[in-house]
């Protein structure tokens, strides 16, 4: 049973959200504000939040970027707007879905699934063992990060995307297969997901390791076992 946190100024999306979730058991509170979702948040964090990004007030983006600086708790963007340069911005934000409305109800409750499994430590289990290059060390029992003895705070996600890399070193993974393994078969065709977390990965492990993450224009990506 999963306590869902729905964000949205529109009250029949919120009531379309909560009434699909709590047949399914979950305790659904609502906020129609991004002031009302954050005040709700620091009273008691959900296990997810469904979030609009156009509202009165704080928008969606902003309400992102305040739970990530506080929690790693699943985001799933609810939006009616379907372009790329918002998109964008929301993952980049730290959402980890992107819906646009309207929505059918059963493709978001497979995409919450999705999430939620990631977000879910028993249900993504890593292999045992650890990948070392040069000063970086990928923990995969412990799910850490290491470069130059630094712990490099990356998300449930991005982990996920670097283990997957480091678990195939000097292998080409496809778009498809990172997707499909990362975030779920549902998601093969949404690649510029993979563009959007690589980024930060990149970003995150600094100039001289980032560099060991290979684009293969038009195929996938590749983790490099030296420089």
């Amino acid at each position: 049973m999963y306590k869902t946190l729905v964000v949205d100024d529109d009250p029949h999306v919120r009531k379309l959200v909560k009434v699909n979730l709590e047949k399914r058991g979950h305790i659904v509170e609502e906020a129609a504000t991004g002031e009302e979702a954050i005040s709700s948040i620091k009273q008691a964090v959900p296990d997810l939040v469904v979030l609009d990004l156009v509202m009165p007030g704080i928008d969606g983006i902003d309400v992102c970027i305040w739970i990530r600086a506080q929690s790693d708790v699943p985001v799933i963007v609810l939006s009616a707007y379907d372009e790329e340069d918002l998109m964008v911005r929301a993952l980049d934000a730290g959402a980890d879905d992107y819906v646009t409305k309207p929505f059918r109800t059963e493709e978001f409750l497979a995409r919450m699934r999705a999430v939620m499994r990631r977000a879910t430590p028993e249900a993504n289990q890593l292999d045992d063992g650890k990948v070392e290059i040069g000063e970086m060390i990928v923990d995969l029992e412990a799910r850490r990060v290491f470069v130059g003895g630094a712990d490099i705070a990356l998300t449930r996600t991005e982990f996920a995307l670097l283990a997957e890399l480091s678990k195939n070193v000097d292998t080409v993974l496809t778009h498809g297969e990172l997707l499909a393994r990362v975030w779920g078969p549902q998601y093969r065709d949404e690649s510029h997901y993979l563009y959007i977390y690589l980024g930060r990965i990149r970003d995150k492990l600094g100039s001289k390791y980032g560099q060991l993450i290979e684009t293969v224009s038009g195929v996938g990506y590749l983790l490099h076992s030296s420089f």
